[in-house]
């Protein structure tokens, strides 16, 4: 008899950290028959081939070989026989997710499927504004189950038509233990975390008070001797892709964040994205960037610092060394507001035993 499969479906690079911790917890379970399945349109967004390393990385560690599909019928031939569930890092009828939303919409009743929340804010699950107006405020899903950081309470953008698919899990990121990060950081590098592919960012105007404010905060560290570290967007990749030209006290992580000791870093700035979370649950300060005309949507990272100008920068890089615990302790409180379950291992568990239910 054919035993009941959990199968994870990737489809942008940002599906790999996102279903990473959920495929290690599957495999914790050696009765688990797993398959990895790879659109065929992920290496062309992978320009360096550098996530599809991570997928055969992730494969090599549960032994499992992923299958990269052309189609949704070659999908369904990899899978052959049987039932299951199969899970999506991303679907829903958002164009940026049409692989997956296809493959679900063709699967046969037999597979259960699931989809994730994969960010702080998500398409069909928490919206900034710009979000809003190119998602539209009715996003629907192919998958049966919609798995969601927190509850209707805090995901205020699924649609009516969706909500009964709700299954409140927390971040997959939380499956695993994560280490609080010491009260220290002086001496510690900052951290930059450039999202400038973001549909927050409208105009070039945008960009360019991103960039200007990034390389005169980078020339007053020189001047006292400091260095920092500039994290591109691992999908977008915007510096990279435009060839800017980073001063000499600039250093670029390119590392999966799984990867990262995210207590070795001094503080944090980004514009509004999810590894804001990631730091501030770590107790790492983490301030917001939001443009000086006011046209970036931050309301989803209420209760952390938000910094616009150099000057903004400059005092937030001492209070991360003078204030570190006031900083942490007030954005414990941000952490909090997300009512993120306290069990998430628990509750991916329970999401993973469906595939035999």
């Amino acid at each position: 008899m054919t035993r009941p499969f959990v199968a994870f479906h990737f489809g942008l690079v940002q599906d790999v950290a996102v279903l990473r911790p959920l495929v290690r917890l599957a495999a914790s379970s050696p009765s688990t028959n797993i398959h990895l399945l790879v659109t065929s349109k992920l290496p062309e967004l992978d320009a360096d081939g550098r996530w599809m390393a991570e997928i055969e990385r992730l494969g090599a560690e549960i032994g499992v070989t992923p299958s990269i599909y052309e189609s949704a019928f070659d999908c369904l031939n990899l899978l052959g026989p049987g039932s299951g569930l199969l899970i999506a890092g991303s679907e829903s009828d958002a164009r940026a997710h049409s692989q997956a939303h296809q493959l679900f919409q063709t699967v046969p009743g037999r597979y259960l499927t699931a989809t994730l929340q994969h960010g702080l804010e998500c398409v069909g699950f928490l919206h900034n504004a710009r979000h809003d107006a190119t998602a539209g405020r009715a996003v629907k899903f192919a998958a049966d189950i919609a798995v969601s950081w927190f509850d209707l309470d805090r995901a205020s953008s699924v649609s009516a038509t969706e909500q009964s698919k709700i299954f409140v899990a927390g971040p997959t990121a939380m499956i695993e233990p994560m280490r609080r990060a010491g009260d220290g950081g002086n001496g510690l590098p900052p951290l930059i975390c450039e999202n400038l592919h973001s549909v927050r960012f409208v105009n070039g105007r945008m960009r360019e008070a991103f960039l200007d404010t990034f390389m005169d905060f980078a020339a007053r560290l020189q001047m006292v001797g400091e260095r920092l570290t500039l994290r591109p967007h691992p999908a977008g990749r915007f510096t990279d892709r435009k060839g800017v030209v980073l001063p000499d006290n600039v250093e670029v992580s390119r590392d999966p964040l799984y990867d990262m000791d995210l207590g070795a870093v001094s503080y944090v700035i980004s514009a509004p994205s999810t590894i804001l979370f990631d730091f501030a649950l770590v107790g790492v300060p983490a301030a917001t960037w939001v443009d000086g005309n006011g046209h970036v949507d931050a309301r989803n990272f209420a209760g952390l610092p938000q910094v616009a100008s150099v000057d903004d920068w400059w005092r937030f890089h001492w209070a991360a060394r003078w204030e570190r615990r006031a900083l942490v302790d007030a954005q414990e409180g941000f952490v909090t507001r997300q009512a993120i379950p306290g069990n998430v291992r628990e509750r991916y568990e329970e999401l993973l035993a469906m595939a035999s239910s």
